[in-house]
């Protein structure tokens, strides 16, 4: 009877290294989104630095002309009806949904409609809707597909992804509110 074996440990040292690589693959996963939030943060913050620098470079010297992004240093007064007077200061005063050389670029064939973003940009002015919805008018009764590319020379892999789910999401909101009834395939 010296062959008995007890099953115990070895369910036991099984069982803890399936937990423990459980435990080390979720802290992998976890680590790496932190990882990613942090840098995207950074590099907006980056992106934002250097945007201001470049501004203020153009506006020094012997050039007196005023900047379209310039911030205010004074305190300015808004009305508001129900609230009364409210004060707001260190804002910036210029143009917010379109910097410098981001834009869209929409072109159409019968069958097909690109869609270019340059830059950053997410949303569409309206006379990007429009050119949308001209194209979308014969095309109501049939399904759509989406299909997103992001070139990822200077971003990385997941925010590509990322960037490219963002954009076909609101995409499809705007065809949405234009014509409900369209089908979509993303």
């Amino acid at each position: 009877m010296e062959d008995e074996s007890n099953p115990w440990p070895s369910f036991v040292d099984t069982f803890s290294t399936v937990l423990c690589i459980f435990i080390f693959l979720m802290l992998v996963f976890a680590l790496n989104n932190m990882i990613i939030m942090y840098d995207n943060s950074i590099k907006v913050y980056k992106a934002n630095i250097e945007n201001k620098t470049k501004s203020t470079a153009q506006n020094s010297g012997a050039n007196d002309n005023s900047n379209d992004n310039e911030i205010v240093n004074k305190e300015v007064n808004t009305q508001d009806v129900s609230d009364g007077m409210t004060t707001m200061s260190g804002k910036e005063v210029g143009v917010y949904d379109i910097a410098d050389g981001q834009k869209i670029d929409i072109t159409s064939t019968k069958n097909e409609l690109v869609i270019t973003y340059h830059g950053r940009l997410r949303s569409f002015s309206e006379e990007d809707t429009h050119k949308i919805e001209a194209w979308l008018e014969d095309k109501i009764n049939s399904n759509l597909l989406i299909e997103m590319v992001i070139p990822q020379a200077d971003i990385s892999f997941s925010d590509s992804l990322r960037l490219g789910y963002e954009r076909g999401i609101i995409l499809m909101k705007e065809i949405k509110k234009i014509y409900p009834d369209v089908v979509i395939d993303m």
